[in-house]
């Protein structure tokens, strides 16, 4: 009966396992997939912004108006915590308040990567082929 019941359990672990890695390997290749059209997304946004000034004034406009965005939450976070007054809360107003600064430094960041890409633009795109290159050789066939 002992016998039974180990193999019973490494059956079903391994059965386990084998759902798990085909469910992560799925995972990865949808992960894969979405990368690679976000990279063509932003291929095609930078070339619609080297031969368009508009598009290009547009998405200037996009950033200066999101990072406007995250200054007014950062700032309007304490005084919201401190609006509903919960002492307990403190700690966790200090805890997004950071949370918001760093997305506004890493949107800073983004945006100023685009720009630098708009300077040296074949460069750029040459880097966006090699990376969309290498995610779809991480794809199966």
């Amino acid at each position: 009966m002992e016998d039974i019941k180990t193999l019973f359990i490494g059956v079903l672990g391994g059965l386990m396992v084998l759902g798990i890695a085909k469910a992560y390997k799925s995972y990865r290749n949808k992960s894969v997939q979405e990368d690679i059209k976000f990279l063509e997304f932003e291929k095609k946004h930078l070339g619609e912004m080297k031969k368009s000034s508009v598009e290009m004034n547009r998405s200037s406009f996009r950033a200066i108006f999101a990072l406007f965005l995250f200054i007014g939450l950062a700032n309007l976070t304490p005084r919201f915590f401190d609006l509903i007054n919960v002492e307990a809360l403190s700690g966790l107003s200090s805890l997004v308040t950071m949370i918001i600064w760093a997305m506004f430094i890493g949107l800073c960041i983004k945006f100023w990567r685009r720009y630098e890409n708009l300077k040296n633009f074949k460069e750029a795109m040459d880097k966006l082929d090699d990376k969309i290159e290498k995610l779809r050789g991480k794809l199966p066939e």
